[in-house]
């Protein structure tokens, strides 16, 4: 009898159970993907430092006679534990060409080096530690792959000085130390044979550097005595490191709070679900009463049917789980080692978990049972009893016509169940609004402060003019005259100059840090942004950043101790500021201090600003012009500048996108779930409405309106909540990279008061509709129809 009543039931509301069982996979899917991301993310890091072998203290020192200095140092050092080497050849852009063109015009320097000489562990697309390469061939991490837009066994010409050889691209390169978009420092592992040939061109002596991987028992001690040694490109501890990943993080980050939402919508909307499909079955339930079938054994039935659809739901759910969980964290491990070992368990445990929680709803859900009697078949679930007003509108005062009125009526006289719509609606909503105002953020120019760089007509990230002055070939101002002597030539006379990065070693008391200062000589210290204080007014004085003037003790009117180029000076900080670089820990000197270009560590990108001052549109005109004539693709505006320097807004605006689609699914599935609930309820008053005279496109308009008010309200609610939530979410992040007091977040009104709202309207609207179509086959006869 079990067996034919459960039969029936799957065959007479097909529908229900198919929706039921749609959500109950989407719940495995979400908790099982989500929960195992949640435990790769949370561990991603460490996990993957971990696997790459790094150390607690990271040097790269130039070293053109190979070990020196350094190596001394540190031997000599008891609070070194131990270290490790690498040798590598400073690349730039110009080293690498393909069909006669130059490969790829990267920003900052590139490395190669050798992968026989490795001694961090270096990971293939697949995850797999590169052990060995092949002669001809080299791995290449960070982002030049994709500016070359090269396919795995492309070739292309690696020239240095006389030599030169042809090297076919073996597959991308996962580096821990260099590999995140903040370094930006691409690493090239070559075949050890390949690698000799470099060092045998007498160009080459002049660009090796030494990357040291350092174990230490007394970290500041080693910090101090970095700061006495010249020749030190970056240096910084294990945990500024993990810091430059923070963008990876952003965006793992946001998957996992889109990942918690999911799972709570899926398990928001099963127990709603199962709750209301329980207690609108009093015919069935009051029949089975009194055929005298015992309450227990009514339960046990439920029980049953429900665990045969979550079992059905579960192992389908994990299947989906395993691409979908891939899917979203393909952007973070692009260029990440993420593992969780347990993966098979946890996705099985989840499962599990969903199963035992839809058990669970049903279990509470029947407790109702007990309550109900035969006559309630006859009365259709009703007491006719009722002590409170069931709605705040009174149709004799109502000034909204015959629909209107019935749409908000059932609204406010149904508000449990439409809350939970609306709450599940918001949510989603929430989710997308957040994310864009993230991404847009990422995508604009009110990040420009961030950098340490004023607003300019054009930025040109190049690493070729920076090597030439670092390497003494010439001066800043010979490079940056080249460059306005070009713009003149082509009928774009302007003005050009350079934020240049200088390592400079400062003392406070017992405190010695290796602080990076900026410093642009053309530009005016007060054009820059500070967060306490005034900007330096005179060539004693400095502005530091938080993370530096709290690691050295100091604040505004202390006086430090700085050494440039060998000389020791006192200089006065007047200013706390905020920045991106050097994993927020910078300085910045008055432009008057005199110092020598080759001190000079790297910059940010050459500025550009042309005399006629343009529109925007002429500038970017004049951009494609620049990069035909400077052959380089690293030529922006200020917008597109601060998006590449973040590196993380299209990844934020993918996941959007993602998520966005997800949302709608949901809502539209959430949509007709409800809607073919609320028709199955209220079958009797349907056919009552039709036998007084009211037409089946009238009950279409009424159905489709409750949710479209619903989906209204839920708009509104997000609105208000999106900008305080956008903060409370990402101010944290930002706070991680250096903007400790947070940022000024860019909310496009149209794209986030209007697009995605009326988008989830729309979807709710178009899901209500055509579930509501189902009521034309509702007669007026079936008022005493008792199945």
């Amino acid at each position: 009898m079990y067996l034919q009543i459960l039969k029936k039931d799957l065959k007479r509301k097909k529908t229900m159970n198919c929706i039921l069982l749609l959500f109950v996979i989407l719940s495995a899917m979400f908790a099982a993907s989500s929960v195992n991301n949640i435990v790769a993310v949370s561990n991603g890091l460490d996990y993957y430092f971990e696997k790459a072998g790094m150390s607690d203290y990271f040097i790269i020192a130039t070293e053109p006679d190979g070990e020196g200095t350094m190596a001394k140092t540190l031997d000599r050092a008891d609070f070194v534990t131990d270290y490790k080497r690498e040798n590598a050849v400073i690349c730039t852009a110009d080293n690498f060409t393909k069909d006669g063109k130059r490969l790829a015009d990267f920003a900052n320097a590139a490395m190669a080096m050798p992968i026989g000489e490795a001694k961090l562990n270096y990971f293939d697309k697949d995850d797999n530690i590169i052990d060995s390469v092949a002669s001809g061939e080299a791995y290449m991490s960070g982002s030049i792959v994709k500016k070359a837009g090269l396919e795995i066994g492309d070739t292309f010409e690696y020239k240095i000085g006389e030599t030169e050889f042809t090297l076919t691209y073996a597959g991308p390169a996962k580096d821990a130390f260099m590999g995140s978009e903040m370094m930006g420092n691409p690493r090239i592992l070559l075949n050890n044979g390949d690698f000799e040939k470099i060092l045998a061109d007498s160009s080459a002596s002049a660009m090796i550097v030494g990357f040291y991987y350092i174990n230490t028992s007394d970290l500041s001690a080693l910090e101090a005595a970095v700061t006495e040694i010249n020749g030190i490109m970056f240096d910084s501890s294990l945990s500024a490191v993990k810091m430059t990943y923070v963008m990876n993080m952003l965006v793992a980050g946001m998957l996992l709070v889109v990942s918690v939402c999911l799972i709570i919508v899926s398990f928001v909307v099963l127990r709603f679900t199962i709750s209301f499909t329980v207690a609108e079955e009093f015919r069935e339930i009051g029949v089975m009463k009194a055929v005298g079938i015992k309450n227990s054994s009514i339960r046990g039935l439920y029980l049953v049917k429900y665990f045969g659809i979550a079992i059905a739901g579960a192992v389908i759910g994990y299947i989906g789980s395993v691409p979908f969980g891939k899917m979203l964290l393909s952007s973070v491990s692009e260029n990440m080692v993420l593992g969780n070992e347990n993966s098979f368990i946890i996705g099985v445990l989840c499962c599990i978990a969903v199963v035992g929680i839809i058990l669970l709803f049903c279990w509470l859900s029947t407790g109702k049972i007990k309550r109900l009697s035969p006559i309630d078949a006859v009365r259709s679930g009703q007491t006719g009893e009722r002590f409170r007003k069931k709605s705040l509108l009174h149709l004799g005062k109502s000034r909204l016509g015959t629909t209107g009125f019935l749409s908000f009526n059932d609204v406010l006289s149904s508000s449990k169940q439409y809350g939970i719509v609306t709450a599940v609606f918001a949510i989603c909503i929430l989710l997308v609004t957040v994310l864009a105002n993230v991404a847009n953020t990422l995508n604009s120019e009110s990040l420009l402060f961030l950098f340490g760089v004023t607003k300019s007509d054009v930025y040109y990230s190049t690493s070729s003019y920076i090597m030439e002055v670092v390497g003494g070939t010439k001066s800043l101002d010979e490079a940056l005259s080249e460059i306005e002597t070009t713009l003149s030539e082509n009928g774009m006379p302007g003005k050009a100059h350079f934020e240049a990065l200088y390592p400079i070693p400062v003392a406070y008391g017992d405190t010695k840090r290796t602080v990076s200062f900026q410093q642009c000589k053309d530009t005016k210290a007060n054009d820059y942004t500070y967060t306490e204080g005034s900007a330096p007014q005179y060539e004693n004085e400095i502005a530091l950043t938080y993370p530096v003037a709290e690691k050295l003790g100091a604040g505004i009117g202390d006086t430090v101790t700085l050494n440039i180029d060998g000389e020791e000076r006192d200089y006065i900080i007047t200013a706390l500021f905020q920045s991106f670089n050097s994993l927020g820990e910078a300085g910045r000197l008055h432009e008057s201090v005199s110092i020598a270009d080759t001190s000079m560590s790297g910059g940010l990108a050459i500025q550009i600003d042309f005399d006629d001052h343009p529109n925007d549109k002429e500038i970017d005109r004049r951009i494609e012009k620049l990069r035909d004539i400077f052959e380089a693709d690293n030529i922006y505006n200020a917008r597109e500048y601060s998006r590449r320097s973040t590196g993380a807004a299209d990844i934020i605006s993918g996941v959007k996108n993602l998520v966005l689609i997800i949302s709608l699914i949901i809502i539209i599935m959430i949509s007709v779930l409800m809607e073919r609930s609320f028709i199955t309820k209220e079958k009797s008053e349907i056919a009552l409405m039709k036998a007084v005279g009211f037409k089946s496109r009238s009950v279409i308009a009424q159905h489709t309106a409750r949710f479209a008010i619903i989906s209204v309200i839920s708009a509104v609610v997000a609105i208000a909540l999106c900008a305080p939530l956008t903060k409370l979410i990402a101010d944290p992040i930002f706070g991680m990279l250096g903007a400790v007091n947070g940022v000024g977040y860019e909310i496009r009104p149209f794209e986030i008061f209007a697009v995605y709202p009326l988008a989830v309207m729309a979807a709710t609207v178009i899901g209500t509709f055509f579930a509501a179509l189902y009521t034309r086959s509702i007669k007026a006869s079936d008022t005493s129809d008792i199945e």
